[in-house]
C-alpha cells in the first residue's frame, strides 16, 4: 500500500520487549527498527512461529537476527553489519536441507558401493556445495535497507515513494517484502523452500543453490546409469566364466 505525500511518522514505532531487550534498542538506533504486523492468511509465513528465543538477538521485521557486528561506515557513522538471520519461514531452510540431504545420500548409497571411491569424492563435493549454499542463502543478510523516515526536503534530488506498511521511503531499486516485513535492495522473490526473500544480498548464493541442485541431480542419475551398467557388465562377465 503506497501513498504520494504522508504525514511523516513519528518515530515512536511499537517493537516487542523494546524496553528490556538492549538489542531492540540497537535495532532502532541502526535503522532496523521495521513494525511488525500480523501476517495476512494468504502469505506463506501466516502462522509460522518464531525461533526459540536464545536462537536470536533482536527482530527485523518478521526476521530474526542471530549475529550482528558494529563497524564505521566510510562517512563515518556507526552501522550494524548482519552476520546470520533466519527468514520468515525459517523451519523451511532446515527441512528443504534434511530433504535433500535424504534423498541424495539414499539414491547415492544404493549405486555408489559399485564405484570407485572417485565418485564418492564427487558425491560428497556437490552435496556440500549444495546445502551449504542453501543454508548461506537462508541465513544471510538479503540486502535489508535501513528505513529512512526523514525529510523529503533533506535529499530533494532522490526519487523515492512512501510505503506504509513500512512506514518508510522507498527508493528505486528497493521494494517491500509483504513476507518478511522489510525492505530490501534488488528484490527477486520470496523463496518458501529456503525459508526467506531472495534480493541483492544473497541472490549469489541462491544462483549457487540452483546450480549445484540441478548438477547434483544429474550427478545421481549419471550414478545410477553407470552403476547399473557395471553391474549388467559384471553379471555377463559371470555367465561367461560359468561356461
Amino acid at each position: 500500500s503506497l501513498r504520494g505525500s504522508p504525514k511523516m511518522a513519528s518515530g515512536n514505532v511499537e517493537l516487542r520487549d523494546v524496553d528490556t531487550s538492549k538489542q531492540d534498542k540497537k535495532a532502532k538506533l541502526h535503522g532496523l527498527d521495521y513494525p511488525e504486523t500480523e501476517s495476512r492468511a494468504h502469505t506463506l509465513s501466516y502462522m509460522v512461529p518464531a525461533p526459540p528465543r536464545f536462537c536470536y538477538k533482536f527482530k527485523v521485521g518478521r526476521m530474526y537476527v542471530c549475529s550482528a557486528r558494529k563497524r564505521v561506515s566510510d562517512s563515518g557513522e556507526p552501522q550494524l553489519d548482519i552476520i546470520c538471520m533466519l527468514g520468515a519461514c525459517w523451519p523451511m531452510t532446515f527441512i528443504t536441507m534434511a530433504i535433500i540431504g535424504t534423498v541424495a545420500v539414499s539414491a547415492l548409497m544404493t549405486f555408489l558401493p559399485k564405484l570407485s571411491f572417485v565418485w564418492w569424492f564427487a558425491a560428497a563435493f556437490l552435496i556440500g556445495v549444495n546445502l551449504g549454499a542453501l543454508a548461506l542463502t537462508g541465513t544471510s543478510d538479503p540486502g535489508i535497507v535501513r528505513r529512512r523516515t526523514a525529510d523529503v526536503e533533506a535529499e530533494p534530488d532522490v526519487k523515492r515513494r512512501w510505503h506504509s506498511g513500512a512506514d518508510a521511503y522507498l527508493r528505486k531499486g528497493e521494494q517491500y517484502c509483504e513476507e518478511s516485513q522489510v525492505i530490501v535492495k534488488g528484490m527477486d522473490h520470496f523463496c518458501p523452500w529456503t525459508g526467506t526473500v531472495i534480493a541483492a544480498g544473497n541472490m549469489l548464493y541462491f544462483q549457487i543453490f540452483l546450480a549445484s541442485l540441478c548438477t547434483l541431480l544429474g550427478f545421481i542419475a549419471l550414478v545410477c546409469f553407470v552403476s547399473v551398467s557395471v553391474e549388467h557388465q559384471e553379471r555377463i562377465a559371470a555367465r561367461r566364466g560359468g561356461m
